[in-house]
């Protein structure tokens, strides 16, 4: 698809699985990571509850807010697998079964396994569009501007390859890492200069540390949507270390 200057998204992880801290949300870095590096810019990040009214609630404002709206989880074949019913209210579309998902599904488990549990993995928004699962076969499927995938992770990035070939695209955000070896608090007052001179990109300082080596330093993070080039502003900053002293190298 063609690009345009700016496109955004916002990324919606559905389960109660995820707010009980039993499982580990990782779909939310994948998908942001994948969404930044062809130039769909990630706005908003939020984390709900298997519950029909809060997820259509946060639906219809993400949709109407950014240009896609990415969700994972509860699509599966159990009775809390509600968000695909929850779309289809957020739109007061009919929720119906998607006969193409439906012969998928019946196609790939063996005969008299396809059971009621499994069969509502093919209830959908009417006139959704499939996402195929090269894995198990259990398709996703997007409507409108809401592209919807399983919280499985590693069946959500096979899945996602699929929907990147087809969203429009923006322009790539430039991003460069710098490491050095002085402390956070060393480089503060000049870094925040930096940035106020420089208000079209975001400087970013993440500091690390190693107890057992008792070392540390900082991770400076450059980027830009709209910049050209961002190669004076790396230069500026490695030039600021060192004039401190440290020392510096791009990861």
């Amino acid at each position: 698809m063609e690009k345009k200057a700016k496109v955004n998204a916002s990324i919606l992880i559905i389960g109660n699985e995820i707010l009980s801290g039993r499982t580990q949300d990782t779909n939310t870095s994948t998908i942001a990571t994948w969404l930044n590096s062809i130039g769909v810019s990630v706005a908003e990040v939020r984390v709900i509850p298997d519950v029909e009214e809060t997820i259509v609630e946060t639906l219809n404002f993400l949709r109407s807010t950014y240009d896609y709206v990415f969700t994972t989880g509860g699509i599966g074949p159990t009775h809390d697998d509600i968000t695909s019913e929850s779309i289809a209210n957020a739109f007061n579309q009919k929720y119906t079964v998607n006969s193409e998902a439906f012969k998928i599904l019946e196609n790939y488990y063996p005969y008299g396994e396809f059971n009621k549990g499994r069969q509502r993995m093919a209830m959908m928004p009417e006139g959704a569009n499939l996402i195929p699962n090269p894995l198990t076969a259990a398709p996703g499927f997007y409507f409108k501007n809401i592209y919807v995938l399983p919280g499985v992770p590693v069946i959500m990035k096979q899945m996602i390859n699929y929907v990147l070939q087809n969203i429009e695209k923006g322009e790539a955000k430039k991003i460069v890492t710098i490491n050095t070896n002085l402390y956070e608090s060393t480089i503060a007052e000049e870094l925040a200069l930096i940035q106020k001179n420089n208000p079209e990109c975001s400087i970013g300082s993440y500091p690390y540390f190693n107890y057992t080596e008792k070392t540390g330093g900082v991770n400076i993070v450059v980027s830009s949507w709209t910049l050209e080039k961002i190669d004076h502003i790396i230069n500026e900053i490695i030039k600021m270390i060192s004039l401190m002293g440290g020392k510096s190298s791009i990861v």
